[in-house]
Protein backbone atom coordinates (compact mmCIF):
# COMPACT_ATOMS: atom_id res chain seq x y z
CA UNK A 1 0.00 0.00 0.00
CA UNK A 2 2.81 2.39 0.88
CA UNK A 3 4.51 1.87 -2.48
CA UNK A 4 1.25 2.56 -4.32
CA UNK A 5 0.76 5.81 -2.42
CA UNK A 6 4.32 6.93 -3.12
CA UNK A 7 3.81 6.29 -6.83
CA UNK A 8 0.91 8.74 -6.72
CA UNK A 9 2.68 11.55 -4.86
CA UNK A 10 5.21 12.57 -7.52
CA UNK A 11 2.82 13.01 -10.48
CA UNK A 12 0.15 14.79 -8.43
CA UNK A 13 1.89 18.17 -8.62
CA UNK A 14 2.13 17.87 -12.39
CA UNK A 15 -1.55 16.91 -12.62
CA UNK A 16 -2.60 19.89 -10.52
CA UNK A 17 -0.49 22.22 -12.65
CA UNK A 18 -1.99 20.87 -15.87
CA UNK A 19 -5.49 21.22 -14.38
CA UNK A 20 -4.87 24.88 -13.68
CA UNK A 21 -3.40 25.49 -17.12
CA UNK A 22 -6.28 23.72 -18.86
CA UNK A 23 -8.65 26.29 -17.38
CA UNK A 24 -6.36 29.23 -18.17
CA UNK A 25 -7.75 32.74 -18.26
CA UNK A 26 -8.44 34.32 -21.65
CA UNK A 27 -6.40 37.16 -23.12
CA UNK A 28 -8.12 39.89 -21.10
CA UNK A 29 -7.10 42.37 -18.44
CA UNK A 30 -6.35 40.44 -15.25
CA UNK A 31 -6.53 42.05 -11.83
CA UNK A 32 -3.34 41.36 -9.88
CA UNK A 33 -3.52 41.73 -6.10
CA UNK A 34 -0.63 41.75 -3.64
CA UNK A 35 -0.57 40.47 -0.07
CA UNK A 36 2.15 40.11 2.56
CA UNK A 37 1.98 37.65 5.44
CA UNK A 38 4.01 37.31 8.62
CA UNK A 39 3.44 34.19 10.70
CA UNK A 40 4.79 32.41 13.75
CA UNK A 41 4.30 28.68 14.27
CA UNK A 42 5.01 26.79 17.48
CA UNK A 43 4.55 23.02 17.71
CA UNK A 44 5.19 20.30 20.26
CA UNK A 45 4.42 16.62 20.85
CA UNK A 46 2.78 15.97 24.25
CA UNK A 47 2.59 12.22 23.57
CA UNK A 48 3.86 9.84 20.92
CA UNK A 49 2.34 10.37 17.45
CA UNK A 50 0.39 13.49 18.50
CA UNK A 51 1.51 16.97 17.45
CA UNK A 52 -0.16 20.20 18.55
CA UNK A 53 0.56 23.55 16.93
CA UNK A 54 -0.42 27.19 17.34
CA UNK A 55 -0.03 29.59 14.45
CA UNK A 56 -0.75 33.36 14.77
CA UNK A 57 -0.49 35.34 11.55
CA UNK A 58 -0.68 38.95 10.35
CA UNK A 59 -1.83 39.76 6.83
CA UNK A 60 -1.14 43.05 5.08
CA UNK A 61 -2.65 44.59 1.96
CA UNK A 62 -0.90 46.11 -1.05
CA UNK A 63 0.04 49.28 0.87
CA UNK A 64 1.40 47.13 3.72
CA UNK A 65 -1.43 48.26 6.01
CA UNK A 66 -2.61 45.62 8.46
CA UNK A 67 -5.57 43.84 6.87
CA UNK A 68 -6.43 40.83 9.05
CA UNK A 69 -5.34 38.89 12.12
CA UNK A 70 -5.36 35.09 12.10
CA UNK A 71 -4.78 32.55 14.84
CA UNK A 72 -4.98 28.83 14.15
CA UNK A 73 -4.73 25.78 16.34
CA UNK A 74 -4.15 22.30 14.93
CA UNK A 75 -3.92 18.75 16.19
CA UNK A 76 -2.24 16.07 14.07
CA UNK A 77 -2.13 12.37 14.85
CA UNK A 78 0.11 9.89 13.04
CA UNK A 79 -1.97 6.79 12.30
CA UNK A 80 0.73 4.99 10.32
CA UNK A 81 4.35 5.78 9.48
CA UNK A 82 3.24 7.40 6.23
CA UNK A 83 -0.26 8.66 7.12
CA UNK A 84 -1.72 11.14 9.60
CA UNK A 85 -5.07 12.81 10.28
CA UNK A 86 -5.60 16.38 11.45
CA UNK A 87 -8.19 18.86 12.68
CA UNK A 88 -7.74 22.64 12.72
CA UNK A 89 -9.65 25.71 13.87
CA UNK A 90 -8.87 29.24 12.65
CA UNK A 91 -10.18 32.50 14.12
CA UNK A 92 -10.01 35.57 11.88
CA UNK A 93 -10.36 39.22 12.86
CA UNK A 94 -11.07 41.73 10.10
CA UNK A 95 -10.79 45.31 11.45
CA UNK A 96 -12.52 47.77 9.11
CA UNK A 97 -12.12 51.55 9.10
CA UNK A 98 -15.42 53.20 10.00
CA UNK A 99 -17.25 49.87 10.16
CA UNK A 100 -17.87 47.12 12.68
CA UNK A 101 -15.02 44.63 13.01
CA UNK A 102 -15.80 41.29 11.39
CA UNK A 103 -15.03 37.91 12.96
CA UNK A 104 -14.82 34.62 11.09
CA UNK A 105 -14.54 31.01 12.22
CA UNK A 106 -12.88 28.45 9.99
CA UNK A 107 -12.25 24.73 10.35
CA UNK A 108 -10.46 22.00 8.44
CA UNK A 109 -10.22 18.21 8.58
CA UNK A 110 -7.24 16.64 6.85
CA UNK A 111 -5.73 13.37 5.68
CA UNK A 112 -2.01 13.46 4.91
CA UNK A 113 0.41 11.01 3.27
CA UNK A 114 4.17 11.49 3.36
CA UNK A 115 7.35 9.44 3.23
CA UNK A 116 11.00 10.33 2.75
CA UNK A 117 12.68 9.09 -0.40
CA UNK A 118 16.41 9.64 0.07
CA UNK A 119 16.65 13.45 0.44
CA UNK A 120 13.23 14.17 -1.03
CA UNK A 121 10.12 14.38 1.13
CA UNK A 122 6.94 14.24 -0.98
CA UNK A 123 3.62 15.00 0.67
CA UNK A 124 -0.04 14.71 -0.31
CA UNK A 125 -2.66 16.51 1.80
CA UNK A 126 -6.44 16.33 1.32
CA UNK A 127 -8.53 18.71 3.43
CA UNK A 128 -12.25 19.37 3.90
CA UNK A 129 -12.73 23.03 4.85
CA UNK A 130 -15.23 25.87 4.98
CA UNK A 131 -12.82 28.41 3.48
CA UNK A 132 -10.70 29.14 0.45
CA UNK A 133 -10.46 32.90 1.00
CA UNK A 134 -11.04 34.99 4.11
CA UNK A 135 -14.23 36.55 2.76
CA UNK A 136 -16.00 33.28 1.91
CA UNK A 137 -18.18 31.98 4.75
CA UNK A 138 -21.01 30.02 3.14
CA UNK A 139 -19.25 27.38 1.04
CA UNK A 140 -17.47 24.07 1.56
CA UNK A 141 -14.26 23.06 -0.20
CA UNK A 142 -12.02 20.07 -0.75
CA UNK A 143 -8.38 21.15 -1.00
CA UNK A 144 -5.80 18.88 -2.65
CA UNK A 145 -2.19 19.87 -1.98
CA UNK A 146 0.91 18.12 -3.29
CA UNK A 147 4.31 19.30 -2.10
CA UNK A 148 7.91 18.22 -2.00
CA UNK A 149 10.94 19.52 -0.13
CA UNK A 150 14.58 18.63 -0.53
CA UNK A 151 17.15 18.26 2.22
CA UNK A 152 20.38 19.62 0.74
CA UNK A 153 23.43 17.80 2.06
CA UNK A 154 25.41 19.82 4.62
CA UNK A 155 23.19 22.87 4.08
CA UNK A 156 20.83 24.67 6.45
CA UNK A 157 18.48 25.66 3.62
CA UNK A 158 15.56 23.38 2.69
CA UNK A 159 13.75 24.42 -0.53
CA UNK A 160 10.20 23.33 -1.28
CA UNK A 161 7.52 23.51 -3.98
CA UNK A 162 3.75 23.16 -3.69
CA UNK A 163 0.65 22.98 -5.87
CA UNK A 164 -2.87 23.08 -4.46
CA UNK A 165 -6.34 22.81 -6.03
CA UNK A 166 -9.45 24.22 -4.35
CA UNK A 167 -12.65 22.41 -5.31
CA UNK A 168 -15.92 24.23 -4.59
CA UNK A 169 -18.39 21.59 -3.41
CA UNK A 170 -21.36 23.91 -4.02
CA UNK A 171 -20.73 24.11 -7.76
CA UNK A 172 -18.52 21.00 -8.00
CA UNK A 173 -15.91 23.01 -9.89
CA UNK A 174 -12.35 24.20 -9.31
CA UNK A 175 -12.35 27.58 -7.57
CA UNK A 176 -8.64 28.38 -7.78
CA UNK A 177 -5.14 26.96 -7.92
CA UNK A 178 -2.27 27.88 -5.62
CA UNK A 179 1.39 27.46 -6.53
CA UNK A 180 4.23 28.11 -4.08
CA UNK A 181 8.02 28.17 -4.01
CA UNK A 182 10.05 28.81 -0.89
CA UNK A 183 12.73 27.72 1.53
CA UNK A 184 13.30 27.27 5.25
CA UNK A 185 16.58 28.20 6.91
CA UNK A 186 17.66 26.45 10.11
CA UNK A 187 18.89 29.06 12.59
CA UNK A 188 19.56 26.61 15.38
CA UNK A 189 18.14 23.34 16.64
CA UNK A 190 14.35 23.30 16.16
CA UNK A 191 14.28 26.96 15.06
CA UNK A 192 13.63 27.95 11.44
CA UNK A 193 12.92 31.07 9.43
CA UNK A 194 11.17 30.74 6.10
CA UNK A 195 10.30 32.75 3.01
CA UNK A 196 7.85 31.84 0.26
CA UNK A 197 6.11 33.21 -2.80
CA UNK A 198 2.57 31.98 -3.49
CA UNK A 199 0.38 32.58 -6.51
CA UNK A 200 -3.39 32.23 -6.19
CA UNK A 201 -4.68 31.66 -9.72
CA UNK A 202 -8.46 32.14 -9.80
CA UNK A 203 -10.34 30.08 -12.34
CA UNK A 204 -13.78 31.71 -12.18
CA UNK A 205 -12.67 35.35 -12.40
CA UNK A 206 -9.85 37.37 -13.92
CA UNK A 207 -7.85 37.79 -10.72
CA UNK A 208 -4.48 36.60 -9.49
CA UNK A 209 -3.18 37.11 -5.96
CA UNK A 210 0.57 37.33 -5.31
CA UNK A 211 1.44 36.41 -1.72
CA UNK A 212 4.80 37.03 -0.07
CA UNK A 213 5.21 35.09 3.15
CA UNK A 214 7.77 35.32 5.97
CA UNK A 215 7.59 32.81 8.82
CA UNK A 216 9.32 31.74 12.00
CA UNK A 217 8.91 28.17 13.22
CA UNK A 218 9.90 26.63 16.52
CA UNK A 219 9.54 23.03 17.69
CA UNK A 220 9.46 22.08 21.35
Amino acid sequence: MKKNILKILFPVMAILTISGGALAQDEVVVNNEMQQRIEFKASFKPIKNLKLSLNPELRFDESFSLDKYHIEGMAEYKVLDFMSVSAAYRFIVNPRDGKTTEYFNRYALGLEFQHKIERFKPNLLIRYTNYADDEISDKQFIRYKASVDYNIRKCKITPFAEAEAFQDLTTNSLYKMRYALGADYKIMKNNYVGVAYKLDYYLQEYTNKHIFNVSYKIKF
